[in-house]
């Protein structure tokens, strides 16, 4: 492996790695001192449920685009001075880029955030398909232009939905709101390079977000709006991946409580993981009448006997695996 000169000297030096790094956070956190303060101090009660109309200092990024660049400016020219003079630091600024979109986290703070978006013409590749995840954003187009479809969700079935598109070209200077699960935007294709200051604020009670196909409004993906339940559900399918047979009684526990979502992930990987435990568990379910699970836990339930008669002795007898 080859190894840079300049990193291989940085090695040697953690003295003035830790310098470097430092005075990039020195940047960071001056600005939200100084120029962010005001609008760091409202995104704090934006977060906690304020409306945007209360939070004047947020309301004017989004009337002005001009007072939403200087924000920006404010912080990404010394940063930049900065990384200049220490290329190896690292921007202590949340961040990721992927598909010709990146995004900068400025801020956060309980249920809002404030980002920069940056979408590249060379890279940028359109989706053929679109999430609806809910939640309020406001967005300032600071550079560029792009053609966009703006989407809204008329209408939902069990596995597919009536989506209403319109295709326009945003430019800078505009600047756009979505409000709801039935409003949201797909780029198309970007002239040059396009960048927008975000300000998003999650549900207090997240619906699920759900992906369709832009062609058919077929449902591709169901996630939970909740980061708690979308990590219990990842968790619960690491258990099952592992083959952790001993986590089968946590995950029967878990088909008793949270989102219909996930309680029933939890079924399928108890059910894979210990069949005793988990067709005891489906039975239960199956058994409640007044669950809104019950009428597919039970027709699993009666397909599952169908295929496996000797499931319908673990009832009885204890499994013999």
């Amino acid at each position: 492996m080859r190894i840079d000169p300049e990193l291989r000297a940085l090695r040697g030096d953690r003295t003035s790695q830790r310098k470097a790094q430092k005075a990039l956070e020195r940047v960071r956190d001056d600005w939200r001192n100084g120029t962010a303060r005001e609008v760091l101090e409202e995104l704090g009660s934006y977060g906690e449920g304020a409306t945007f109309e209360d939070c004047p200092a947020l309301c004017a990024l989004f009337d002005d685009c001009a007072e939403a660049g200087q924000l920006v400016t404010a912080l990404m020219q010394p940063m930049m001075a900065c990384l200049s003079r220490n290329p190896l630091g690292q921007v202590p600024i949340r961040h990721q880029h992927s598909n010709g979109l990146s995004v900068l986290q400025l801020a956060y703070s309980g249920r809002a955030a404030l980002s920069v978006l940056s979408y590249s013409e060379l890279d940028f590749v359109p989706g053929a398909s679109a999430c609806f995840a809910g939640g309020e954003r406001h967005e300032a187009v600071l550079v560029g232009s792009a053609d966009v479809r703006m989407l809204e969700l008329l209408a939902e079935r069990d596995q597919s939905a009536a989506i209403d598109c319109t295709t326009r070209r945003v430019m800078a200077g505009e600047t756009l709101r979505f409000e709801g699960r039935e409003q949201t935007k797909s780029i198309l294709q970007v002239h040059g390079r396009m960048v927008i200051l975000r300000l998003s604020r999650t549900e207090e009670v997240p619906a699920d977000a759900c992906e369709y196909a832009l062609e058919d409004g077929r449902l591709m993906h169901r996630a939970s709006g909740s980061r708690q339940e979308s990590g219990r559900e990842m968790k619960a399918a690491l258990l099952g991946r592992m083959g952790r047979r001993d986590a089968a009684p946590v995950l029967a526990r878990m088909t008793r409580e949270g989102s219909d979502h996930l309680r029933w992930q939890a079924m399928r990987e108890c059910l894979a993981l210990d069949s005793g435990v988990g067709f005891a568990a489906l039975s239960d379910l199956a058994g409640n009448a007044g669950d809104p699970l019950a009428a597919t836990a039970g027709a699993l339930r009666a397909q599952l006997i169908e295929t496996y008669p000797q499931l319908a002795r673990l009832d009885e007898t204890p499994c013999p695996a």
